[in-house]
C-alpha cells in the first residue's frame, strides 16, 4: 500500500493547478481514499474614505484561491436585486499582491484579462476575477425548525458566492461571514474552496440566484482605491 500511495502523490503533483485544488491520497493504515479540501482565505472591510456619489468601491480586501499561497487584491460593490435583497459584486485583481517588482512589470505587459467566461450556476455567468456574493437564504430560521436546526442556521454563511480566478482555472466557491471590526464597522470574513457537487453550499447559490440579476454588470476599474483599515 505504501508504493501505491507514493505513486498517487507523484501523479497529484504533476497535475495542473486547476486539476489539483482538491488532492486524494490514501490515509494511513487502512488504505482508503478520501478528499482533502483546500481552503483560501477572504477578508473585505468598508471603503470608509468613499464619498457619496463616488464610483470607488464600497469594500477593499483580499482574497486566496485553493492551491494557492499568494494573495490578491479585491473591490466590492454593494447592490440589490430584483427583490430588494443585498449582493456583492466585483473583481479581483489578477497580479497577485507580492515585493516582487520584476514580476509586476511582467505582468502589467500580459492582457488585462486571461481565461475564460465561466459559468457559475444557473443563468450566471462569470468574466476573469469576477467576483460575486449573495444573501444566504438557507440562514434564515424557518417555524418548523427544532431549537438544534435554529442553531446550526445561526452558524452558516451569511453569504455566499463565486469567483472566476483566471489563467483557465475552474470557478472557486466563497463563503462569507458579516462581522465587525474594532471601529465597529462592517467586516466580511470567510474562505474559499473548490465547489462540491450535491453540497449545501452549491443548492444554497441555485436558490439564492432566484431574482437575482442574471448576469452582473461589468464595472470599469477606478483609478483610484482607498483601502480599508483591517484588523
Amino acid at each position: 500500500m505504501q508504493a501505491a500511495s507514493s505513486v498517487l502523490k507523484i501523479e497529484a503533483a504533476e497535475l495542473p493547478r486547476s486539476m489539483a485544488i482538491v488532492m486524494l491520497f490514501f490515509e494511513k493504515g487502512n488504505g482508503t481514499m478520501s478528499e482533502a479540501p483546500l481552503k483560501g482565505n477572504f477578508i473585505a472591510g468598508q471603503n470608509r474614505g468613499k464619498e457619496p456619489g463616488s464610483k470607488l468601491p464600497d469594500f477593499t480586501g483580499r482574497i486566496s484561491i485553493p492551491g494557492r499561497e499568494e494573495e490578491h487584491g479585491m473591490a466590492l460593490w454593494v447592490r440589490k436585486d430584483r427583490n430588494g435583497k443585498p449582493y456583492f459584486s466585483g473583481r479581483m485583481d489578477a497580479m497577485p499582491l507580492t515585493d516582487d517588482i520584476a514580476a509586476q512589470i511582467d505582468r502589467l505587459a500580459e492582457p488585462n484579462a486571461t481565461g475564460e467566461i465561466l459559468e457559475a450556476g444557473p443563468n450566471l455567468t462569470l468574466e476573469p476575477y469576477q467576483v460575486i456574493l449573495f444573501t444566504n437564504k438557507f440562514k434564515k430560521p424557518q417555524e418548523t425548525d427544532s431549537p438544534e436546526e435554529t442553531a446550526k442556521r445561526t452558524k452558516r454563511p451569511d453569504f455566499w458566492g463565486r469567483v472566476n480566478p483566471g489563467g483557465g482555472s475552474p470557478v472557486v466557491a466563497i463563503s462569507v461571514w458579516l462581522t465587525q471590526d474594532r471601529y465597529k464597522h462592517p467586516l466580511l470574513t470567510g474562505s474559499t474552496s473548490c465547489p462540491q457537487p450535491g453540497k449545501e453550499n452549491a443548492a444554497a447559490l441555485e436558490t439564492d440566484m432566484i431574482g437575482q440579476d442574471p448576469q452582473p454588470r461589468r464595472r470599469r476599474k477606478p483609478e483610484q482605491e482607498q483601502g480599508p483599515e483591517l484588523v
